[in-house]
């Protein structure tokens, strides 16, 4: 069903609302700082932006291709959900045990990867953000998906961006709790992902 013409106020912000649940950028916020916390600022901003410029192109290419993208490679959001899962269950166990990719980055060319994997994809731009995008594209048409993810990510960025300042005020001690909490919930996310996944594979056979 494609909108019926004139702009839609309602729909517009019932399609930013649902994506926004969906990326989650409030809960994300905790979870991009604690991987990222050993950076210095100018890092952790580059890793912010190309972060939310890769997760609005993923999100883009859904909303402009459809189901086709999946269709074509044979895939299904059920497999989308388990191989994110099992990326981001590879995370929240580093982090349990003190060890994130961040620390490892020393040379500013090294930021794609962990700006890429995991913080655009699967944690911006997983399985349910996708989802989602799908949803507003078959029920409320091209341009409102397309609007809601643009949106969206502007609102993320500006969250990620100013994460710190939350990290500020807990101090060292707090800001190294945090991050063990949030790499436990990282953890927790993931097996909930897989979980779902497998069940829906489960479902359809």
């Amino acid at each position: 069903m494609q909108p019926s013409g004139g702009a839609n106020t309602e729909t517009l912000v019932q399609s930013i609302v649902l994506l926004f649940i969906a990326i989650d950028p409030i809960g994300n916020a905790p979870l991009f700082y604690s991987l990222t916390a050993r950076l210095d600022a100018r890092l952790r901003v580059r890793i912010v932006k190309q972060s939310c410029i890769v997760a609005t192109s993923i999100l883009f290419v859904f909303a402009l291709t459809g189901n086709t993208a999946l269709s074509y490679f044979g895939l299904t959001l059920a497999d989308f959900r388990i191989a994110g899962g099992i990326v981001l269950l590879i995370y929240g166990i580093a982090g349990i045990l003190g060890w994130t990719e961040a620390e490892m980055i020393r040379h500013p060319e090294e930021v794609e990867s962990i700006a890429i994997v995991p913080l655009a994809t699967p944690l911006l731009a997983g399985p349910a953000a996708i989802a989602t995008v799908l949803y507003v594209r078959a029920v409320h048409g091209l341009t409102y998906a397309l609007a809601s993810v643009t949106v969206n990510t502007a609102i993320t960025f500006l969250m990620l961006y100013h994460s710190q300042k939350l990290m500020n005020l807990l101090g060292k001690n707090g800001a190294i709790a945090l991050s063990k909490i949030m790499a436990m919930l990282l953890a927790a996310i993931a097996v909930a992902m897989i979980r779902t996944g497998i069940q829906d594979i489960l479902a359809t056979t």
